[in-house]
């Protein structure tokens, strides 16, 4: 997340982003140390660092109504930096063999009027980019579907449907994180490509369906010396700390495309971004 995080904040000079922490584990320190060495390695001061936070904000909650109130403060915190824009209403047409309402006798009837074309929006600066990042959905979002699985759900339902409103009509990127469970191997087939990874979303398939783009993150032995010691030395719990891992990151669900099962392969590189292996 730090790695995505410190790629936005220096895409553009005035990005700006809003971490809602739920799990109440956000580094500000790490955070700090990280973009001033992201800073150094593009050779710049790492005294930018504080202005380039400044433009940060973030937010700690405690359960889902904290959530909502964190929620509707970003879309009135959006509103008023200028960057709602409501869409046309155009006129609705009249009806067909209706006369307007003029006084040329002459006029054609059984022609339809045309809604007159829209206003033309006087060009606008380009907003800044925004970021927001929810770490973590299923920190509460679980508890509530256990408890009452009916109302947790339809919650949790109105709360996305909120929030994808928001994102789309302010052009916002929003990274919602959910956890992971780990069940046997027999009891159900796992959505990853890979046999290795018994990793589940927390919230279910239902979730699922919610987003427009649902990725899976998980570890993997980089080379095939790596996974001798991963898969072969299992028993003497030891082989994951020996062997190299990379990140793999890979499509569970694409609402508008076709990328689903598609994957790769990533690392961190010196400057603390995320770098492709594949």
């Amino acid at each position: 997340m730090l790695a995505a995080l410190i790629s936005h904040m220096l895409s553009e000079p005035e990005a700006t982003a809003t971490v809602i922490d739920i799990t109440l584990a956000f580094d500000l320190r790490r955070l700090h140390g990280k973009l001033a060495h992201a800073l150094q390695f593009h050779g710049r001061d790492i005294k930018e660092a504080m202005t380039i936070l400044g433009r940060l904000k973030i937010m700690k909650v405690f359960d889902f109504v904290g959530l909502t109130e964190s929620v509707v403060e970003v879309r009135e915190s959006l509103e008023s930096s200028g960057t709602y824009s409501p869409p046309h209403v155009l006129k609705q047409a009249a009806p067909r063999s209706t006369v307007g309402d003029s006084e040329d006798e002459g006029e054609m009837l059984d022609v339809p009027t045309l809604p007159s074309p829209a206003p033309q929006d006087k060009p606008k600066d380009i907003s800044s980019p925004s970021l927001l990042i929810i770490d973590s959905i299923s920190q509460i979002a679980a508890p509530l579907i256990k408890s009452n699985h009916v109302q947790g759900q339809a919650l949790l339902t109105s709360f996305m449907r909120s929030l994808a409103h928001l994102s789309r009509t302010h052009h916002l990127c929003t990274l919602l994180l959910n956890g992971t469970t780990t069940y046997s191997q027999s009891k159900e087939d796992t959505p990853s490509i890979f046999s290795s990874c018994a990793l589940r979303p927390a919230l279910g398939k239902t979730f699922a369906y919610m987003l427009d783009l649902h990725l899976l993150v998980h570890a993997i032995p980089n080379t095939a010396a790596d996974a001798r010691r991963v898969y072969g030395n299992k028993h003497e719990g030891k082989g994951e700390q020996e062997a190299g891992l990379v990140e793999v990151i890979e499509v569970l669900q694409d609402r508008h495309g076709s990328r689903v099962d598609k994957w790769t392969a990533l690392t961190l590189d010196t400057s603390s971004n995320l770098a492709e292996l594949l």
